[in-house]
């Protein structure tokens, strides 16, 4: 029996191995960018949160002095929304489409490094109506999802940024 598990687990990195699998790794900002300046009042407390720490791990120095920093991140618009994708025989919504949309801008002194990009991600979410208070709590771990997704997407975007 041994040997067949093995051979089976042998064939399975093979398999990962000839398909060109590998990790994401971190990303690695520029170093032209750092100090970053995140200013937290342009946005919510949650992707604060989440992109100063993706900044952080991504090799960046995040300081709270905007005098001081090289660049500096401002997201001029952040909206989440939700609209209705599906109804019942009564008429009440059975399936909700939620839609996180931010617009963001890179600068430093000189320039706009990144001007106005916007980001827009969507999820579904079944409602049922007989767990309500399920739901709001579900719709909210949506959106937290949503919003470290979008940090991701700026911290790859400033990477781009060579």
């Amino acid at each position: 029996m041994r040997p067949i598990r093995f051979f089976a687990v042998m064939m399975l990195i093979g398999a990962i191995a000839a398909c060109g699998f590998h990790l994401r790794g971190s990303y690695e900002l520029p170093a032209h960018l750092s100090p970053i300046f995140v200013d937290k009042k342009s946005m919510s407390r949650g992707l604060f949160k989440e992109l100063t720490s993706s900044l952080k791990a991504s090799g960046g120095e995040v300081t709270d002095d905007s005098d001081s920093a090289a660049s500096a991140v401002d997201v001029n618009f952040e909206q989440r929304s939700r609209d209705v994708i599906s109804v019942d025989t009564l008429g009440r919504a059975r399936e909700y489409r939620l839609i996180y949309r931010a617009t963001f801008s890179v600068n430093t002194e000189e320039q706009a490094l990144i001007e106005d990009s916007k980001i827009e991600l969507t999820r579904n979410l079944l409602f049922d109506p007989e767990q309500v208070l399920g739901v709001a709590e579900e719709e909210e771990i949506i959106y937290n999802d949503m919003i470290v997704d979008s940090a991701r997407q700026i911290v790859q975007r400033m990477q781009a940024l060579k």
